[in-house]
């Protein structure tokens, strides 16, 4: 197997546990906060890196640099999974996932404006199909348009961009570092929103955190759905382009929307099934080569905007 395989691989199983995670998560902030849980979240998910850093004995490659480009990755990080968390709190785990899914039509077009890539014509297809999608699976769905299904179509424009830049600044640095910076970030802006935002008692709180629901939901999302995951995500990157990643990334609203209906019996009205499927085929379309319609370094040229 290549490494590259072995990559496309890695990252297939980082779709499959975000997506069972959004039940979990789901689940998990009708007791604690979603601050609060995004805090133990990234937290131990740290932990769980320096630990492994720590077996592996003192790693060089720290640098000013480094921390800059971490931390500037783990903010776009955490406005991702804040809205992301919020949106489950207002709108059903379908709609969240597949909502969110739409930052992989949305990574050629950042791709397009920061990396001045090519944006070709199936793109501009792709994401008018998901936009219509979008309406079905909200608006002309038996669920009115709300705050839930907003809030994850914010996060799905932070998490395209952190797809972007991942891609663009994980190459040359190590992995871990890179990887534990961002989680640290994440894990001390979620801290500081939930001292400011929610009932800080709740951080000490041994009933509420000592919760089932809660403690699985943490453990699994920390360790397997963001310390494992992203420290994956990462590594991959340095073998694989971000449009490629995107398109694996297809299938992660998929597993959510399956495990929401084994574990909370939900299902999809008919509108909004026929917005998921669209939004997918849309996200497929966006993914298909084709011939380059035109690129931002093109438009700075013909309208002389640089």
């Amino acid at each position: 197997m290549s490494k590259t395989q072995s990559a496309t691989i890695s990252i297939l199983f980082v779709c499959f546990i975000w997506g069972v995670e959004f039940v979990l998560v789901h689940n998990a902030i009708a007791v604690l906060e979603p601050h609060s849980f995004n805090f133990f979240r990234f937290g131990i998910a740290s932990l769980f890196i320096g630990i492994c850093m720590g077996f592996g004995g003192l790693r060089p490659g720290l640098n000013l640099r480094l921390i800059k480009r971490g931390c500037f990755l783990g903010v776009l990080l955490y406005f991702g999974f804040t809205f992301e968390t919020f949106g489950l709190l207002y709108t059903t785990v379908s709609n969240c996932a597949f909502i969110s899914s739409l930052s992989v039509v949305l990574v050629p077009i950042v791709a397009f404006f920061v990396l001045g890539d090519q944006l070709r014509r199936t793109t501009i297809v792709g994401v008018s199909i998901a936009t219509a999608g979008l309406y079905f699976l909200t608006i002309a769905g038996d669920l009115p348009l709300n705050l839930g299904d907003f809030l994850p179509l914010v996060g799905a424009g932070m998490f395209a961009l952190h797809i972007v830049y991942n891609g663009k600044y994980s190459r040359g640095f190590d992995v871990l570092w890179l990887t534990l910076v961002q989680l640290t970030v994440v894990s001390m802006l979620s801290l500081g929103s939930a001292l400011v935002t929610e009932d800080c008692h709740q951080l000490v709180n041994m009933a509420v955190l000592g919760n089932p629901t809660v403690l699985f939901a943490i453990l699994i999302s920390s360790i397997l759905g963001t310390g494992l995951a992203i420290m994956v995500q990462t590594m991959a990157q340095t073998l694989l382009n971000p449009t490629r990643v995107a398109l694996v990334f297809t299938l992660e609203p998929v597993f959510a929307s399956l495990t929401a209906f084994l574990v909370l019996k939900e299902q999809l009205p008919a509108a909004a099934g026929l917005g998921a499927v669209m939004v997918l085929a849309g996200i497929l379309m966006a993914e298909l080569p084709s011939f380059p319609l035109l690129t931002w370094r093109t438009l700075e040229e013909q309208f002389k905007l640089g």
